[in-house]
């Protein structure tokens, strides 16, 4: 289904990506034109703070003109999608409580396109460009950044099978969702919703044990990179700023792999529901 929403939507989809991407991009440079402005400043060229201004107007107009044009691109996706699915599913004379749930859940396709890779956009553009400065400021910084990806290969792997097995509860329970609504019986419907608390609680939870996992991890690496720029001979302030704030955004990269993948994972399982795993 993903692929086939692609091709479908392939030059809106790269217009909008395009766009997030840039201003991305942009923004992500800018500590980078912050530690010039800094070292610029203390001394004396002024001049430097050029490039801080120039980083900031570049970020403000590209990250406002995406969001506008996100807004429609995304709108029109999720109402054609809907449509295919409602219309895919009553060719398969599915029940019409059924098909009114993936009409619903369909809403997670576009959350994927909308929100997902919008996230994987930065992720991508954050890990590249903030590797490649600290390797840049100083070769043994960017090593202990590269090494820490080894344990976040690990724990994603966890988190992968975990919130597949989940997923599919939850929405096994989604599906029969409109059926204990129309009977009404109280204590079904409690129950319902009890044990849709409680799945969604699970996948919470290991979100959140993947993200403890990495975080102890990250105080390592914050207490090497101090370490280091103390070994460092002759390092500016502007330097300084530069580097904690690439370790800090390759950090913050990092840390939307929990939700990336529990994206995936949910998706997975909606095309396998509908029919749709061979198109994926």
């Amino acid at each position: 289904m993903i692929k086939s929403i692609f091709l479908n939507n392939g030059k809106q989809l790269s217009f909008a990506y395009g766009l997030t991407a840039l201003g991305h991009l942009a923004d992500i440079l800018y500590p980078l034109a912050t530690g010039i402005a800094i070292n610029g400043v203390l001394s004396g060229n002024y001049a430097a703070v050029g490039w801080l201004i120039g980083c900031h107007l570049a970020e403000l107009i590209l990250m406002t003109t995406s969001k506008m044009v996100d807004t429609r691109i995304f709108a029109k996706l999720y109402a054609t999608l809907a449509g295919d699915i409602v219309r895919q599913s009553h060719s398969q004379e599915v029940d019409p409580s059924v098909i009114a749930a993936r009409a619903a859940l369909s809403r997670e396709y576009v959350t994927f396109f909308e929100v997902t890779i919008q996230l994987m956009l930065y992720a991508a553009i954050a890990l590249v460009v903030s590797l490649s400065a600290l390797f840049w400021f100083d070769t043994i910084i960017g090593a202990f950044c590269l090494f820490l990806i080894i344990p976040l290969l690990a724990i994603s792997r966890w988190l992968g099978k975990r919130s597949g097995r989940l997923n599919k509860g939850l929405n096994d329970r989604l599906e029969k969702e409109i059926d204990l609504l129309r009977e009404g019986r109280s204590d079904r419907v409690a129950r319902h919703f009890k044990a849709l608390g409680g799945w969604r609680v699970k996948l919470s939870d290991g979100e959140a044990h993947a993200y403890a996992m990495m975080e102890s991890s990250v105080i390592i690496l914050f207490a090497a990179a101090l370490w280091r720029i103390g070994e460092m001979p002759q390092v500016q302030a502007g330097d300084v700023y530069a580097i904690f704030s690439y370790v800090w955004r390759f950090v913050s990269s990092l840390d939307q792999v929990p939700q990336l993948v529990q994206q995936w994972a949910k998706l997975r399982d909606l095309d396998q529901r509908m029919g749709l795993d061979e198109k994926a």
